[in-house]
Formats: C-alpha cells, sequence, structure tokens
C-alpha cells in the first residue's frame, strides 16, 4: 500500500505576514499544495480505503472511486489555471527591458 501523507507540511511552506497584517503564500506553493491534494485524493481513490467523517457525525461517509477523481482532476486544473493566470501577470508586470518569463498558453497541460 502507498503512503498517502501530504508533501508539504507546514515546516516547508513559508508563510509571511505582510504589513497590511495579511498572511501571504508564495503562489508556486499554493499550485504545489493543490497538486499534492490532487494526488492525495488519487491515492486514495486507488487504495479502496476513503471514509470521510462529516462535522456532527459518528459514522465515516465512504467516498466512491469516481468522486475522489473527479476532485483530484478539479484541483489540478485549477492549479494549472493558477500557473496560466501568474505567469501572465508575471509578464504584463515585467520591467522594461528585463526579458518576460515563457508561458503556457491555454488549453496545455501543466507540469
Amino acid at each position: 500500500m502507498r503512503k498517502m501523507g501530504w508533501r508539504h507540511t507546514d515546516a516547508e511552506t513559508l508563510v509571511r505576514r505582510g504589513a497590511d497584517g495579511q498572511f501571504y503564500v508564495a503562489a508556486q506553493d499554493v499550485t504545489a499544495i493543490l497538486r499534492d491534494m490532487a494526488r492525495t485524493f488519487d491515492l486514495h481513490a486507488e487504495s479502496d480505503e476513503a471514509a470521510w467523517t462529516a462535522e456532527g457525525r459518528a459514522a465515516p461517509v465512504r467516498l466512491d472511486e469516481e468522486t475522489m477523481r473527479t476532485v483530484a482532476s478539479i484541483l489540478r486544473a485549477q492549479a494549472d489555471e493558477m500557473d496560466v493566470q501568474l505567469i501572465e501577470i508575471a509578464a504584463t508586470s515585467a520591467p522594461a527591458g528585463r526579458p518576460k518569463p515563457p508561458g503556457k498558453g491555454r488549453g496545455q497541460a501543466g507540469a
């Protein structure tokens, strides 16, 4: 059986407090966390052991494989879309005379 833990831990994800008092996390950490969550859903779908206990319920709810794979797909799509948007933001905000980062076009698979 495969390990089903998260790749990221609180200690590995740098969280900073801005001058405005808000907490900030690097964009690449957010997309990595989304992809890690997707992998975890896929692993649970493969293991046939997934259950979730809703707040206020004593008995766990069984999660079916198709639903978990769909959730994993949505999380990966969100991470890919966030990457695309961040690349576009970086390209439009690059200082004059500095090369713009290469971007992925919409619809292309992310890494």
